[in-house]
């Protein structure tokens, strides 16, 4: 067995509840899609597109998408999953343990040693 299915058995969590969970803290908001238009209008506008969003004081908004059943049951057997995928997948953890009362968690803990999955490298131009 896994160490995130280990995990989720010893703190009797659902997979579902975390797909759930995740989706809603996931999901836009108004301060979300205003970070999102003042990107844009940053990247327009000429003379701000050479300062950095930290600069300009523009944070990153949320993805809008939460973890799916399929990476969810990914994690299950330990397959490897991209760095945002564990990232989600631990907030929401650490949001269910929140409202548990539980002790916050980190990747190690969730995961164990299990390679970060790479994507295709670029091609050489």
């Amino acid at each position: 067995m896994g160490t995130f299915k280990q995990f989720l058995n010893d703190q009797q969590l659902q997979p579902e509840a975390l797909v759930r969970l995740s989706s809603q803290l996931e999901a836009r908001a108004e301060d979300d899609r205003k970070l999102a238009k003042q990107r844009s209008d940053k990247r327009r506008d000429k003379e701000k597109q050479t300062k950095p969003y930290a600069e300009l004081g523009i944070g990153k908004p949320k993805s809008g998408r939460g973890v799916s059943v399929q990476q969810v049951n990914a994690a299950l057997e330990d397959k490897p999953l991209p760095p945002k995928v564990r990232g989600k997948l631990v907030r929401a953890v650490n949001a269910v343990l929140g409202k548990k009362g539980g002790q916050q968690v980190d990747f190690k803990a969730l995961f164990g040693e299990v390679p970060v999955r790479k994507g295709a490298a670029a091609k050489a131009s």
